[in-house]
């Protein structure tokens, strides 16, 4: 009985943390996609495609794959927009958007890897 109970834990910790971060990728999409309306471009749009797109990839099952590219989403989610606060070629209306996205890619970082150690 207790054995049964952990992996019931187990499988709702890593559901959890896969729900979870699809979560934020919804909201990261949504915030690109936001982006992409404010400089009145293209590429944002279709950057947040991609990541609607990963989202159903990684909530579709388990693999190995999936949670590492999670992992690189987040960091060059981070990275990107970090590096264009700093060098200041990101505008100043911009800067608010910019921020929540190095948030939001700072919580699936650490919802990536949450879910990593579940899996474990």
């Amino acid at each position: 009985m207790i054995h049964s109970n952990m992996q019931l834990t187990k499988l709702f910790t890593y559901k959890f943390w896969m729900g979870f971060n699809g979560f934020v990728l919804l909201f990261l999409s949504v915030n690109i996609a936001t982006i992409g309306v404010e400089i009145d471009s293209g590429l944002p749009f279709l950057l947040a495609l991609g990541y609607l797109v990963y989202l159903f990839v990684y909530l579709s099952k388990n693999a190995y794959w999936k949670m590492v590219t999670l992992l690189g989403i987040a960091v060059v989610g981070v990275l990107v927009y970090l590096i264009g606060i700093i060098s200041g070629i990101t505008a100043s209306d911009m800067a608010p958007l910019a921020w929540t996205h190095i948030v939001l890619s700072l919580l699936l970082l650490g919802g990536a890897i949450a879910h990593w150690k579940s899996d474990k």
